[in-house]
């Protein structure tokens, strides 16, 4: 690479340079300088199948681990894609969303005993959702059977930081990692079963870069995305969250669901989205983040990082909107770390469940 720089067109070089950058572009490659003066080159995005076509039982826990190269390549995600084939005639009350309920917990541990990812299928489909500002694709679940499809991405890159490096997946650090997928059952997808069979299938890809650590150095730490234990508003007004010196979070986002038509206490996500929290505070022993506010102000939230306005349920706030991870809220040094939902004032309807999803970022382990 010593002589790349000789080759570069000087139009090439003007063009990077009066854009701000610290290197140069050509062919779709990113070149920056080393110390040394060398020139270092990060590759393009590659998107590999893992798995095509695995078959997946309801109430089942998947576990892949051997299907992952650690060649010290960059991850940007894990893309899921389920394929479900229903069959039925007496079944009815269908969950649009089915295919993402089915996904019960994703867990993805490394070899260093770092837990990254602990969450539902819902959760990733609201975290692609506000950071994307796109929702994620799926087929809407209709009785009486049909073909699904649904896609979850497990982000190691969140599109609000500038520099995607800084928690993009270094595979080089581990001997194995495991991801593991657990289960429902039919009940997810239509809410009267009948005669209600299913023929389901995984398939696993990597999108990933290679060289993109030469290029621009190692991540600084791990991303991180964690789902709470459903609470309900009612009987419980707040919800105490983790608080860890190697611990920050760039956002949190509650979902709140009325439980008076369907749906089980303790079983998250279930019921029917509804925008029925007021007073919402994120406070710790020392600060007030949020201070009682109302949905009014959630409703612009949503609709701006979502692109969608009629988001119902939604309430989200982001600390990290700088593209710094230095702008996230480090949960450390704090007794007590709370997200609470109103003085008493639950609003209606009287039955809603909240899930609350924190993502961000924790210290790598040696």
């Amino acid at each position: 690479m010593k002589n790349v720089h000789k080759e570069i067109s000087d139009f090439a070089y003007f063009c990077s340079y009066n854009n701000g950058c610290h290197g140069y572009c050509l062919q779709g490659a990113f070149f920056e300088k080393s110390n040394n003066g060398e020139l270092n080159m990060r590759l393009p995005t590659e998107n590999i199948a893992l798995i095509t076509g695995d078959s997946i039982l309801a109430g089942q826990v998947k576990s892949y681990s051997t299907i992952f190269p650690l060649g010290g390549e960059g991850w940007h995600k894990l893309r899921l894609v389920f394929k479900h084939v229903l069959t039925g005639t007496t079944d009815a009350l269908p969950n649009i969303l089915g295919s993402y309920l089915f996904v019960k917990n994703i867990t993805f541990r490394t070899s260093k005993n770092e837990t990254i990812f602990a969450a539902p299928g819902m959760s990733f489909y609201h975290v692609s959702y506000l950071t994307n500002g796109v929702e994620p694709h799926y087929d809407n679940i209709v009785a009486n059977g049909g073909t699904f499809y649904a896609v979850i991405d497990l982000p190691f890159v969140l599109p609000m930081l500038a520099r995607k490096e800084d928690l993009m997946l270094d595979s080089g650090r581990y001997n194995i990692v495991e991801l593991e997928i657990q289960l429902g059952g039919l009940a997810d997808f239509c809410r009267t079963v009948g005669d209600l069979a299913i023929i389901s299938t995984l398939d696993i890809s990597l999108i990933r870069s290679k060289g993109c650590f030469t290029a621009t150095g190692k991540p600084v730490a791990l991303p991180y995305i964690k789902h709470v234990t459903p609470f309900q508003a009612v009987t419980k007004g707040y919800v105490d969250l983790e608080s860890a010196r190697d611990l920050c979070v760039f956002g949190l986002f509650a979902a709140a669901h009325d439980l008076a038509t369907w749906g089980c206490v303790g079983n998250a996500y279930e019921g029917v989205p509804a925008d029925c929290l007021t007073d919402i505070s994120f406070q710790d022993n020392i600060l007030t983040y949020l201070r009682h506010i109302q949905l009014g102000t959630f409703q612009e939230e949503r609709a701006h990082y979502s692109n969608n306005r009629a988001y119902t349920g939604m309430y989200p706030w982001i600390f990290t909107r700088e593209g710094s991870i230095y702008n996230a809220y480090w949960t450390g040094a704090k007794s007590e770390l709370k997200f609470v939902v109103g003085n008493g004032n639950l609003g209606t309807p009287t039955t809603p469940q909240i899930d609350l999803v924190m993502f961000g970022m924790r210290q790598m382990r040696d």
